[in-house]
């Protein structure tokens, strides 16, 4: 990862030190780039969190919010990679949700 960009990013509220921060790093970074390779898999679809989190196998519910950080890390990233687009598809629990698509 040293020479690479950063594509995920883990927000230290926590104020975590030493080898438990570059695990945590570590860890929003590998989740980042699973989540872009998903999309890569997939040009031209739109993907709610959901769509992202169920396609992938994920199965602790906890981990929802591991891919909404990623994809939003993804979004912000400069240039962006996903795109948060106006198109809405109904989610869990019949909210409608945002859809991401690769840029």
């Amino acid at each position: 990862m040293s020479d690479q960009l950063q594509l995920g990013f883990f927000y230290n509220t926590t104020h975590l030190e030493g080898n438990e921060l570059h695990m945590r790093r570590f860890k929003a970074d590998t989740e980042a780039r699973l989540i872009l390779a998903f999309f890569k898999m997939h040009p031209g679809e739109f993907f709610t969190p959901f769509d992202v989190y169920n396609a992938l196998g994920y199965t602790d519910i906890l981990k929802i919010t591991s891919v909404r950080r990623s994809m939003a890390d993804l979004t912000n990233t400069n240039p962006p990679l996903l795109e948060k687009t106006d198109i809405m598809k109904q989610g869990e629990r019949g909210a409608l949700n945002h859809t991401w698509k690769l840029v």
